[in-house]
């Protein structure tokens, strides 16, 4: 609750009253649930579809996940789902005097069913086809990555010509990596600059406008 008088507002305590702590805390309680090892890193890739670099500054405390990436981790963690009913439970929490608000309840439901029917089913379809798509490669949706690089230019510049190409172009112009250039072109769907449509096997990148 905000003070009646005054412009100074009431400060944090504990583990919410910096970012800075914030990140330490939430390192060690995923140090503690995996290790610091490169499989614990690999492992909370997978549980949260976030890059290596994220992960890293994750468990080394650099900073701590944001919005989806820690709601993705309360959903998989139990640790971190345990550390959120503290943070429910704890002082600095407005506790309700009905244990079981109904209108509140409600309210959820409708939220999460608005979130899940937001994931379409034609992107889904889109993504599915798309034959660079491969749900076991690494995930690469980090924000520090945003900025496209050559290889990305020069493949929109391809899609918008109408050209049929994908990863196998940009590693024969490149010189890269098939590895490289899928990521390549999953940076380039990320960012909402390339969708493909069309079958797995004859359908083609187009340039969204």
């Amino acid at each position: 609750m905000l003070q009646k008088k005054g412009k100074r507002l009431p400060a944090w305590k504990g583990v919410l009253s910096r970012r800075e702590v914030y990140a330490q805390t939430i390192a060690e309680l995923l140090r503690k649930e995996h290790g610091d090892s490169h499989r614990a890193v690999k492992q909370l890739m997978r549980q949260t579809d976030a890059s290596e670099r994220t992960v890293k500054h994750w468990l080394s405390g650099q900073h701590g996940p944001d919005t989806v990436y820690f709601l993705r981790l309360v959903v998989s963690s139990p640790v971190i789902r345990a550390f959120v009913l503290g943070l429910i439970e704890g002082p600095a929490s407005r506790r309700r005097p009905d244990p079981v608000d109904r209108y509140s309840l409600a309210a959820a439901k409708d939220a999460y069913a608005v979130g899940e029917a937001a994931l379409s089913l034609p992107n889904q379809g889109h993504r599915n086809n798309d034959p660079e798509h491969d749900p076991d490669r690494d995930p690469i949706d980090d924000p520090e990555t945003a900025e496209l690089n050559e290889r990305q230019h020069w493949f929109l510049a391809r899609v918008a010509e109408g050209g049929r190409c994908g990863a196998a172009e940009i590693m024969a112009m490149w010189k890269v990596s098939l590895k490289t250039a899928r990521r390549d072109i999953r940076g380039l769907q990320q960012a909402s600059l390339l969708v493909y449509v069309g079958s797995r096997r004859k359908g083609r990148y187009r340039r969204v406008q």
